[in-house]
């Protein structure tokens, strides 16, 4: 029997994800709810996901991202974007690639988008690179290395994607580590990056509509001394989560000894602070890790897997189920959240591979990956919300330089996942 309520708050579950009507943490914790009324789990069980080591990591995280971005670092590198205006043909593009690259490390996609029109517009109309022809390369620029890096908030994606199946995996060597987002990311963000170099000049050179884009906030300055001391905080955290092997437990409060410093220092507020780790994804994350334990004690997981096994032919080869994956998360995320399309499928894709005897890893970065690369449409991010309607483009004349794209990321994921984690 509690296989079964364990599957309809599953079902719950990603329909609430997929309606998008309300937050993702207050969808989890309803799912958290329901274990503890069914009786499937007690309070203790059906919360434990907030006293996980993976959220004493995550949630101080968002509060040392977020005092970083108080810093001057990021307005210096919008400054210096300026300086690019002199520079011209392929140095200017890498050059806009480059900074690009770095800034996805640390903003949401939908920060950098507006920061990077605003630079374009500063270009000019004339000459071989416009803001109408650059507008979509840097849209998939930005999609494509957010959160790749693995520094910043890309230092703790893993543990995010993590959580969505850790209590189904059958042991530690089943979940992801630090790099493994970075590692299996470097040739499908290489060879796009390639393609974004070279074939911007298929994009329409057209008129660009100015009064589309959001006036980008400058980020008031804060004292040297507060600013020294959020880098030394940044750097020995970040150092601690690159040495996580040899630090064992101590690298889960690293963070947190970070925030403490910052707190104690007067750097932040306490307000900034809890504003910060109280935020809706630390909420889903602690949710999904409970609702994961769910499906593996139920065996509901097992079950989902078998389900989707014997829909793709009962014995399918590992990278038509990769393709699989890949291909639904990038039709899926064109009309729906992206977040909201990860959450979904990377349980199924766990449980998937999980039931066939496979090592999850690589489907889960698959739809992890996938979730970012469905820029065709408005509708496939907020970011691309922005970018098409700063370009006011029809989507016919798009098309030949963003379907290219989203093949080409599809198929090198697919196959830089089968040679890092193949399905066998």
């Amino acid at each position: 029997m509690e296989l079964y309520i364990v599957l309809g708050i599953m079902a719950f579950m990603i329909f609430g994800f997929v309606l998008n009507k309300w937050p993702f943490g207050i969808t989890t914790m309803i799912c958290c709810v329901l274990l503890v009324v069914t009786g499937v789990y007690g309070v203790s069980d059906a919360f434990s996901g907030f006293s996980s080591q993976n959220i004493v990591l995550l949630a101080p995280m968002f509060a040392i991202s977020a005092a970083f971005g108080k810093t001057s670092l990021l307005t210096k590198i919008q400054d210096k974007m300026i300086d690019l205006k002199g520079k011209s043909g392929l140095v200017l593009l890498i050059a806009i690639y480059a900074v690009i690259i770095i800034l996805a490390a640390f903003l949401p996609t939908t920060a950098e988008m507006t920061i990077m029109l605003m630079f374009l517009m500063a270009l000019g109309n004339t000459g071989d690179i416009t803001p109408s022809r650059m507008t979509i390369p840097i849209l998939a620029m930005i999609s494509i290395w957010g959160t790749k890096l693995p520094i910043g908030m890309g230092a703790t994606q893993y543990i995010t994607l993590n959580a969505f199946y850790e209590g189904m995996a059958s042991g530690p060597d089943q979940l992801l580590s630090i790099f493994d987002f970075f590692k299996i990311s470097i040739i499908p963000c290489a060879l796009c990056t390639l393609y974004c170099l070279f074939a911007y000049k298929l994009m329409p050179n057209d008129s660009y509509d100015a009064t589309k884009l959001k006036e980008v906030k400058k980020t008031e300055a804060i004292p040297k001394r507060d600013e020294t001391i959020i880098y030394i905080v940044f750097v020995v955290v970040m150092a601690s989560l690159l040495f996580g092997k040899m630090l064992g437990d101590i690298m889960y409060v690293m963070p947190a000894i970070g925030i403490l410093v910052l707190l104690l220092s007067k750097v932040m507020s306490v307000k900034e602070t809890t504003s910060a780790m109280t935020q809706d994804a630390v909420w889903m994350a602690a949710g999904v890790l409970v609702m994961a334990d769910a499906l593996g004690d139920t065996g509901a997981g097992e079950l989902i897997g078998s389900i989707i096994l014997k829909i793709l032919g009962g014995n399918p080869s590992g990278i038509m189920v990769m393709l699989v994956f890949a291909v639904v998360t990038t039709v899926m995320t064109t009309f729906m959240s992206n977040t909201a399309t990860r959450n979904v499928l990377v349980p199924i894709a766990a449980s998937t591979c999980m039931a066939a005897g496979w090592d999850p890893r690589g489907v889960v970065l698959i739809v992890a990956f996938c979730a970012n690369v469905a820029i065709a449409f408005p509708s496939g991010s907020p970011a691309c919300g922005i970018a098409y309607a700063a370009g006011g483009y029809k989507i016919t004349k798009t098309l030949k330089f963003t379907l290219p794209f989203i093949l080409i990321a599809i198929a090198s994921i697919v196959f830089s996942a089968n040679l890092f984690f193949p399905l066998a």
